[in-house]
């Protein structure tokens, strides 16, 4: 296919950082480009994965031997080492951001915002002037300062997650990930339990894991052989008593430790699963 010639661009601006290749995930670039009426990125293969947000305006995208009309608001990317050319429209030239990443983890993330294989282009369904926002933030931490390069890499990350809540929204009412087993979604409800069970409620964990509290419930029963409910509450009152045994902690403290704000429903609740009550296992516990 016979191409048109490159033409220049305005308002192009871009970081570029080495990064450790043995990193699971990391920014080897980023900016924001307004093109001029029918630039085009001259073709070729370039390591890493390119994220790129319409702003505004349109383009085409060539890969695989398929071309794509993209335009605002939609995303496209830029797979390692895969031969593309991309253009700006003639009447109507986008303008978009960008960020790079590389490491050894770069095509799974990128597959969990949706560019799964021979997936280049998506619909935000996010606001996309907080991509802008993200790259802007970006390109003010050019230092080569410790302070910056943790700010970059945070950002980076943020960019990539608003192209990650997209995708859930996308798919709102479905699976979050239609790789992850029912093993996966157990897991994950364990751990978001031991991490939060002071304040966690069962919901939370449902909608924590991208699936309802019923379904939870159902498969959280056939593994654990309790609901999840039940194994809260048995994180909670184990927590409980690490803290009567190894600590002179109040008891009211402890109830509040382990997410109860009322001592006499800790202690009623308590005494049920252990059959004495908080103050008699410790003194228990000291003989």
């Amino acid at each position: 296919m016979e191409l048109p010639m490159v033409n220049k661009t305005t308002n192009y601006h871009v970081v570029e950082y080495q990064q450790d290749q043995n990193m699971e995930l990391f920014m080897r670039s980023c900016g924001t480009q307004n093109c001029l009426s029918d630039y085009g990125y001259p073709r070729c293969a370039r390591p890493g994965y390119h994220l790129h947000v319409v702003l505004s305006g349109k383009g085409r995208y060539y890969v695989g031997g398929q071309c794509l009309e993209v335009h605002s608001g939609q995303m496209f990317l830029l797979k390692d080492m895969e031969e593309v050319y991309y253009q700006a429209d003639t009447d109507d030239p986008w303008h978009y951001v960008w960020v790079t990443y590389g490491g050894s983890k770069a095509k799974q993330y990128l597959e969990m915002a949706g560019f799964t294989d021979g997936v280049y282009v998506l619909t935000s369904m996010v606001d996309i002037t907080g991509f802008m926002a993200v790259v802007s933030e970006i390109l003010k931490r050019q230092h080569m300062s410790f302070s910056d390069k943790v700010a970059r890499a945070g950002l980076a990350l943020q960019f990539l997650s608003l192209a990650v809540e997209s995708w859930e929204k996308t798919n709102a009412g479905t699976s979050r990930r239609n790789d992850l087993t029912v093993d996966d979604y157990v897991a994950y409800a364990v751990r978001f339990i031991q991490s939060n069970y002071q304040r966690a409620r069962i919901s939370d964990v449902a909608e924590y894991i991208g699936i309802n509290r019923t379904y939870l419930t159902e498969i959280f029963k056939d593994h654990m052989l309790m609901s999840p409910q039940e194994y809260l509450l048995q994180v909670r009152m184990d927590r409980a008593k690490e803290l009567l045994r190894q600590s002179s902690i109040a008891i009211n403290l402890v109830a509040r430790e382990v997410g109860y704000e009322d001592q006499l429903s800790f202690s009623k609740i308590f005494k049920k699963r252990f059959g004495i009550s908080p103050t008699e296992f410790r003194r228990s516990s000291e003989s």
